[in-house]
């Protein structure tokens, strides 16, 4: 019966899938190729997967943890286990970039007509900026754009707005739907305020974009908590949904009517939570799911990837003396045939992310969720009985990074110790056929 509690399911097939549908539209919006597409003005709304990200994170976790937050210890569990689901990997990108970065001083320094794609620690890649990212706080406004890992800017706000979140759920368990109301259109006011022609903002407000749209999804919870446990005609719902979400953001200029698109995501997400439609049942298929399970890998790799991608057609390019690095609104692309042509390039090298996105995932996030989830298990929790929660905290954070550092020595060490070892053995064995030839 409407408005009381429904049975929900435990898990959410078509909304984990669309997540991953969302990160591949954003690395498609990312690729640095100039193509057709990037002619067209509504193109740029594939911003709103961000704004989906946020509406579902907040859906997510008021199921997995609307419950559950009734004292400190459950709290700072949830935060633990937010910054090991977001931070291991951000960390390990950050590494790389610097990395890579330090490679092209090197190189630029030693032959100073190598020309890249970019200058080394230029713009977004300073030392200070190294400090940010590190504490999740590039997306404070304290910088004039995006910094190293662009993507990143919108997990770092995302964990902090989970902390919100919690404290929400914790402190005001009968009126935390009110205030999620409240932070909700206060965000979304606030940013009208200093951006009423952009709800696209990141560096600067990207905080009060994320606690637009995370509390939206909060709030499209509560009403599908409140709801019945079946949809009346659930494929004409999702064929609705489908149609004016392309509609809305083929059709949307820049401006303030951008400001609507929560709103539509609340739609979205309370129809689909029904897992009940065919287009929920295409969303189950495998490699959709397995789309949604890699889809956070997906989002954050594919900058990097891309930029030594961009690195290496710039190097060949210069060699070769053949024009294949372009700009194009004020951004430096490859240049693969024409627009038109181009598009096939784009997407290939969209889809290319995936299967990397599965080995960071297999190597990286999960051995990094599992850490933390072991050492905040009960059985865990109570032989060691912890009683100081920044103690605690700092058991947490310890036990992440040694994880990491045993999965840096897995990737890196232990494939150079086998291979000093299988040239040692090689050696020994030529030296036997030596002497006994002899």
């Amino acid at each position: 019966m409407l408005g009381t509690k429904s049975a929900i399911a435990a898990r959410f097939e078509a909304l984990d899938a669309l997540r991953g549908v969302c990160a591949l539209l954003v690395v498609l919006f990312h690729v640095p190729v100039y193509h057709a597409l990037k002619d067209i003005g509504s193109f740029a709304n594939l911003q709103f997967c961000v704004d989906m990200f946020f509406a579902l994170s907040g859906f997510v976790l008021c199921h997995a943890y609307g419950q559950r937050l009734n004292d400190r210890a459950e709290s700072i569990r949830f935060v633990a286990m937010r910054f090991a689901r977001l931070w291991p990997l951000h960390i390990v990108i950050l590494t790389l970039f610097v990395g890579l970065e330090t490679g092209k001083f090197i190189f630029s320094r030693a032959d100073t007509a190598f020309a890249l794609d970019s200058q080394a620690f230029g713009p977004g890649r300073s030392l200070w900026e190294i400090v940010t990212n590190i504490l999740f706080l590039q997306s404070f406004n304290l910088h004039a754009g995006l910094s190293w890992n662009g993507p990143a800017w919108s997990a770092a706000v995302e964990f902090y707005v989970s902390i919100l979140f919690a404290t929400v759920v914790l402190l005001f368990p009968r009126q935390r739907y009110a205030i999620f109301l409240a932070l909700c259109l206060a965000a979304a006011a606030l940013l009208y305020q200093v951006s009423p022609e952009a709800l696209f903002v990141s560096s600067d407000w990207g905080v009060l974009r994320a606690m637009f749209g995370f509390f939206a999804g909060c709030l499209a919870y509560h009403l599908r908590e409140r709801s019945d446990d079946r949809l009346t005609a659930p494929n004409l719902w999702e064929a609705c949904c489908v149609v004016l979400v392309i509609a809305f953001a083929a059709t949307r200029p820049w401006g303030p009517s951008h400001y609507a698109f929560p709103l539509l995501a609340i739609i979205v997400l309370y129809v689909f939570s029904y897992d009940q439609g065919a287009i929920s049942k295409i969303l189950r298929s495998s490699i959709l799911q397995k789309l949604g399970l890699w889809s956070y890998s997906i989002y954050m790799i594919h900058t990097f990837l891309f930029q030594v991608t961009k690195m290496g057609v710039s190097f060949v390019g210069q060699k070769a003396h053949l024009n294949l690095v372009g700009w194009h609104n004020q951004e430096k692309l490859m240049l693969l045939g024409t627009p038109e042509q181009a598009v096939l390039p784009a997407l290939i090298l969209t889809v290319l992310i995936v299967p990397v996105a599965a080995l960071t995932y297999r190597w990286i996030e999960k051995p990094a969720m599992d850490a933390a989830r072991n050492l905040l298990s009960p059985t865990r929790a109570d032989s060691t009985a912890p009683t100081n929660p920044a103690a605690s905290s700092g058991i947490i954070a310890a036990a992440i990074a040694g994880r990491i550092s045993w999965l840096g020595a897995r990737l890196f060490v232990r494939p150079t110790r086998d291979s000093i070892e299988k040239g040692l053995d090689r050696l020994r064995a030529m030296s036997r056929r030596s002497t006994a030839g002899m």
